[in-house]
């Protein structure tokens, strides 16, 4: 009798552990992968490479440098008077929430200038310094360089389109059929008085820490920052693929 009974409650035991086991394997698989599976953001492709590029502090700026970081990629007007300076204090807003949340060296932000023929580093040192931005603080990048490497970056690699219209053009544009963008405040393009505008898409690309293109917002001025840091935090080095 008792051996029967020890046999049994080694048996029962086994069975307990045996349950428990499959259990913690179960959480671990299927909990886990649905986790990664929630988290993940589908490949939409790959990011352009690039080399050769400046930054607004005059430093020369290529696209391996970001490897291994998630990138919040932009593309901006200096004399725009329109969605670029809500782009951009918002952007310098994200850059204060990273660094609260000691993520600032794993991210990089990174905005493409659309007008290189007409406007250089002093002109996008100056659009930073007036929406928030130290401009000798490379932790937001503003990359420019020749039309044609711009060219290749943003509409071949990004396909992102833009195009150089007059303001009369522009104002055809904004007819009535049109919907009506904010008037922002633009000391720089006041200052300039260009009888010119750079017509582009509202995008904003986020890209991850291997170079793929991982998620793209269609309106980049309407995201919030905590938006934004939850699109970014699954894609980062310690808990994403990029």
């Amino acid at each position: 009798m008792l051996k029967r009974l020890f046999v049994f409650g080694v048996a029962t035991v086994c069975f307990v552990l045996a349950g428990l086991i499959g259990w913690l394997v179960g959480v671990e698989f299927y909990g886990g992968h649905a986790s990664r599976q929630m988290h993940s953001a589908p490949v939409l492709g790959q990011a352009p490479q690039y080399s050769g590029l400046t930054d607004q502090t005059g430093h020369t700026v290529d696209s391996s440098q970001f490897k291994g970081k998630v990138q919040v990629v932009t593309f901006l007007f200096p004399y725009c008077t329109t969605y670029c300076p809500l782009i951009a204090a918002h952007l310098v807003g994200f850059e204060h929430l990273l660094k609260d949340s000691g993520l600032q060296s794993k991210v990089a932000v990174v905005a493409f200038n659309v007008d290189p023929a007409g406007t250089g580093p002093k002109q996008m040192r100056a659009f930073l310094k007036e929406y928030g931005w130290d401009p000798s603080d490379r932790h937001f990048e503003y990359l420019t360089g020749k039309p044609k490497q711009i060219r290749h970056v943003v509409r071949d690699g990004f396909h992102i389109d833009y195009e150089k219209v007059t303001d009369s053009a522009s104002a055809q544009d904004r007819g009535p059929q049109q919907t009506p963008q904010p008037e922002v405040v633009n000391p720089l393009a006041q200052k300039a008085n260009v009888n010119y505008d750079i017509s582009h898409n509202d995008g904003m690309v986020i890209v991850g820490p291997h170079g793929h293109i991982r998620k793209i917002f269609d309106q980049a001025d309407v995201v919030s920052n905590h938006e934004l840091l939850k699109a970014v935090k699954p894609l980062l080095p310690a808990g994403g693929s990029g």
